[in-house]
């Protein structure tokens, strides 16, 4: 009896090391793999990866519920990422996840479109796990005006990206391809958005320091509104209608000018809040399709102001809500197709 105790007692002990070897050795492989791949994000790094076709502009509206999520993939091989989604786990595994299948592992161009948290949110996460080459941000004094934004600046204060101001008439352009800030206006501007927001940081204001950008390829143009308020919309609008009154070229760089009229795609500003809904801006536009990114998370988005406004030039807008992520693919000639894809 004694000895067969013993024999239990010794395979017990036994089965004890062998449980604790192994969880041992699990844990120390996942160490050793955390160090090559983030394991909370392994899921995303598991996909099939895919680069665009040289001299083809892909631009990607990622579903990321109530939040923006761009991905621009550039005719010469270089990307832009346009926000990162609120941050919420779910939604930033969407975002690494839509970054890997296109083989994706440096942003060329990152750009902090507001300091609201449906956009920046994810951000933080994308500079830790992506190398990032420039960021185009607000010129915001109060670093600390929404948690994520804060969270935004210190990863971007442990990176080595470049920083770039956001302003009218700034950006990049490469061969066929250009993307311009419309909106706002220069931080030297003491009448401009930027010195509003100093002055009261306001709900407004702060809608109003949002980036308003142009992206165009091929005669193709994405007018992207971020959450622009409706007055910083109008304001573009009036602006545009001025200068061409004036025979003076719009929002011109790098030799390239705004020609707002010839816009194709329009993302609604604010998943189509009201307040940043602006029927001036979508009759410049008059763009062929609108593209909403909103989420079953968030009730009153898009307004019925904002469908109405979008109503007059676009028949059916487009919601990441009900198509999943919507991408657009521009060819050298001018042609386009829209593809979706739900997750």
């Amino acid at each position: 009896m004694a000895k067969d105790k013993s024999k239990k007692i010794s395979r017990a002990r036994l089965w004890t090391a062998v449980s604790v070897g192994l969880v041992a050795l699990l844990v120390l492989a996942l160490v050793i793999l955390n160090i090559f791949v983030p394991v909370k994000y392994l899921t995303a790094y598991l996909v099939p990866r895919e680069r665009a076709e040289e001299g083809v502009l892909r631009v990607t509206f990622v579903d990321v519920g109530y939040g923006d999520c761009t991905i621009c993939e550039l005719p010469d091989g270089k990307v832009m990422l346009i926000d990162g989604g609120d941050g919420a786990y779910p939604n930033t595994l969407s975002v690494i996840t839509a970054l890997n299948e296109r083989d994706i592992d440096r942003i060329d161009y990152l750009v902090c479109s507001s300091v609201l948290g449906e956009y920046c949110g994810g951000l933080a996460e994308v500079l830790k796990y992506k190398k990032v080459g420039k960021v185009f941000m607000p010129a915001v004094k109060n670093t600390y005006i929404t948690s994520s934004y804060a969270s935004f600046i210190k990863a971007l204060g442990e990176s080595d990206a470049e920083r770039v101001i956001s302003c009218y008439g700034g950006g990049v352009s490469g061969e066929g391809y250009f993307m311009t800030f419309l909106s706002p206006s220069s931080p030297d501007n003491p009448e401009g958005e930027y010195a509003e927001l100093d002055s009261s940081a306001q709900e407004a204001n702060i809608l109003n320091v949002s980036a308003v950008m142009w992206l165009e390829y091929a005669g193709v143009a994405f007018a992207l509104s971020s959450s622009a308020g409706r007055d910083a919309l109008k304001k573009v609008a009036d602006n545009y209608k001025l200068l061409s009154s004036l025979g003076d070229k719009f929002a011109a760089s790098g030799g390239n000018e705004v020609k707002l009229e010839e816009c194709t795609f329009v993302t609604a500003s604010g998943h189509g809040r009201e307040e940043c809904s602006s029927p001036d801006w979508y009759d410049a536009l008059s763009a062929d399709y609108a593209i909403i990114s909103v989420g079953e998370n968030y009730s009153g988005c898009p307004s019925a102001q904002a469908i109405a406004d979008i109503g007059n030039t676009v028949s059916a807008p487009m919601t990441t809500q009900t198509r999943g992520d919507i991408t657009v693919t521009v060819t050298a000639d001018g042609k386009y197709t829209i593809s979706e894809e739900r997750t």
